[in-house]
């Protein structure tokens, strides 16, 4: 295994620092979900878990369903980008950066009306995983419950 040369001590609760330009670096940022594992030769690995397959693989299954129960285009994001889509409008934002304006709402928690589209984020306790968008809803319930399931099934990470 390579080593970088950043040596921590392990605080008396156990705690260690990840160096801010393994943070930086990595894009760790508070409240990502962070995997601890254990190697043979008493190695310790750390690995931030990229949530963002997890969220494709819940949503994937219900997302046609949904887009019928709202009538129009609907969308997943995770929080810097378009994931995946079902509607007219889903090429077109599959796979772009989420725009910052957008971005930092989700972290407000609150559903919210952007022009055309109703937002819901995705959230858990104390993490927002993402959001679902709703082109044309006639059925933003639809939209909201469907997001706190999501949120309540990503919290367990």
């Amino acid at each position: 295994m390579k080593t970088n040369g950043i040596v921590r001590k392990v605080d008396g609760l156990g705690r260690i620092v990840i160096p801010r330009e393994f943070r930086k670096l990595y894009k760790i940022s508070l409240g990502d979900p962070i995997e601890i594992s254990c190697l043979d030769g008493g190695e310790i690995v750390l690995r931030k878990m990229d949530m963002t397959l997890t969220l494709e693989e819940l949503i994937a299954p219900a997302l046609e369903s949904l887009r019928a129960a709202t009538g129009g285009t609907v969308l997943v994001s995770n929080t810097d980008k378009w994931i995946c889509g079902k509607g007219e409008l889903a090429e077109e934002y599959a796979g772009k950066e989420l725009p910052r304006a957008i971005s930092c709402k989700l972290r407000g928690r609150r559903p919210f009306d952007d022009g055309e589209m109703h937002v819901e984020p995705i959230a858990g306790d104390a993490d927002v995983f993402g959001a679902l968008y709703a082109y044309g809803s006639e059925c933003p319930m639809a939209v909201r419950a469907a997001a706190q399931l999501l949120g309540c099934s990503l919290q367990k990470f």
